[in-house]
């Protein structure tokens, strides 16, 4: 199954890299850092959370367009909000190490992990503003 979702995945990378347009960057002084880059494994994500702030993990890979939309939503709400960083992941497909280490349940992107600055987390799958609005306290 892994393996076909790979071959899809590599089919619609095809698509939508010639039909994908450019972000637009990052607000100035956002705290955003991208921690793997090729689908390497990262750790724990509770080691990795910034103190005092909302951190989102924003797992993605390069051709699914829903996880562009979960950037799009993210460079929004970082023009506005200095209590946030945010920390990316190229899962790159879902036989990468980084994949493998999400465990067996993780199997669709986008997949999105908030830490509240109090250590409480909400694990967010597909493009749903909804559910990251209430994750990061948005009212």
């Amino acid at each position: 199954m892994r393996a076909r979702v790979a071959i899809l995945a590599g089919l619609a990378a095809l698509s939508v890299e010639a039909a994908a347009p450019t972000p637009s960057p990052y607000p100035p002084g956002a705290d955003v850092r991208t921690l793997s880059r090729k689908g390497q494994a990262v750790g724990p994500l509770e080691r990795l959370r910034v103190a005092d702030k909302y951190t989102v993990f924003d797992l993605y890979a390069d051709w699914c367009r829903p996880c562009r939309m979960v950037d799009a939503y993210l460079r929004g709400l970082l023009a506005g909000r200095a209590d946030v960083a945010v920390r990316k992941l190229n899962v790159v497909d879902f036989d990468s190490p980084l994949a493998r280490e999400m465990g067996r349940d993780f199997d669709s992107l986008p997949y999105v992990v908030v830490f509240t600055p109090g250590g409480a987390r909400t694990d967010v799958t597909g493009f749903d503003p909804a559910a990251l609005d209430a994750a990061l306290g948005v009212k």
